[in-house]
């Protein structure tokens, strides 16, 4: 399946109140087709342009110009992912305290005479509830982080090869140094949270998996995952299931992403992917492929939505 479609579907089936914070995609496609072809800038006469500096430089081209505004563009969605991203992961600390000290709360007043076993378990019910949800949502995050990075290196990709220029490597690295897509400590927040949850309620099924494997057995347990949600949606709440199939949806784009890619190119999305963060399908600025030392091939990644040639 083509990226823009995919990336299309996980905006239809993610949270209503995050569709809006995603990478524009399908509009920064539309826009990419008013820029004129490498070969028809050719023949235009060159227009003076700036260097780095900002200093005139003449004779640029007639893309130097477009370019500059192209970049004000993808600045304005990083912007985005940042400010998303930052808040959520802020509101994500706070509320997983005030989840340990409920916790510490439920089991000093069950300690004491006058707590009955059913308001104890009704307690702790509601508790592992919002466990589960704020789970869900942590991974969805980042999920969020790694199909926004993958959003936009294709945007790029389609830039350079639309207009001859060399935006994706430079931009891409700029990228990996974002906030949203500096995830170590989400990924502890993660991790924490399973462990509060396996050691709490180890015997429950809701818990989204936040490693699947790769290749066709991921399939299956992806699937047998979404079974899950729907046999225990009563027990987990609306909210909750809503999160809990959210990020189950995110988790099969981002294995479709690694999936996508047959051929290596250190800015393909296999390469990416290549060391991911074992803590999820997210990929981290850490390990990212185009972190290394790796020089970047002239061959097109064949991940399949550019085969056609089209954009």
């Amino acid at each position: 399946m083509k990226f823009g479609k995919e990336f299309t579907t996980h905006l239809e089936e993610t949270l209503p109140e995050w569709r809006d914070k995603f990478l524009s995609y399908k509009p920064l496609k539309k826009l990419l087709k008013r820029f004129p072809s490498s070969a028809a800038a050719d023949s235009l006469p060159p227009r003076p342009g700036r260097d780095p500096n900002g200093a005139p430089q003449p004779g640029a081209g007639p893309l130097v110009d477009s370019q500059e505004w192209f970049v004000r563009i993808l600045n304005e969605e990083l912007d985005k992912f940042n400010d998303f991203y930052v808040d959520k992961e802020e509101e994500f600390v706070i509320r997983f305290q005030e989840l340990k000290e409920r916790i510490e709360r439920v089991k000093e007043k069950s300690s004491k005479a006058g707590t009955s076993t059913s308001e104890f378990s009704e307690q702790m019910m509601e508790i592992r509830k919002d466990f589960v949800t704020i789970h869900g949502e942590m991974v969805l995050l980042k999920n969020y982080s790694s199909l926004n990075f993958a959003g936009l290196v294709k945007i790029l990709k389609k830039y350079d090869k639309r207009t001859g220029g060399v935006l994706r490597l430079p931009y891409t690295q700029l990228a990996l140094h974002q906030p949203f897509f500096t995830t170590e400590s989400l990924t502890r927040l993660v991790r924490e949270c399973e462990e509060n949850l396996e050691l709490l309620f180890p015997l429950e099924a809701e818990v989204i998996e936040s490693s699947p494997a790769t290749g066709d057995p991921s399939n299956q347990q992806t699937n047998d995952t979404a079974d899950g949600s729907v046999r225990t949606s009563s027990t987990l709440g609306e909210e909750a299931t809503d999160i809990y199939r959210s990020t189950l949806a995110a988790m099969r784009t981002i294995q479709g992403l690694k999936r996508a890619s047959s051929t290596y190119n250190p800015l393909s999305f296999s390469s990416f992917y290549r060391h991911d963060d074992e803590s999820n399908g997210a990929v981290t600025s850490e390990d990212s492929a185009s972190n290394s030392p790796c020089t970047v091939q002239k061959g097109e990644d064949t991940d399949g939505e550019d085969a056609d040639g089209s954009l």
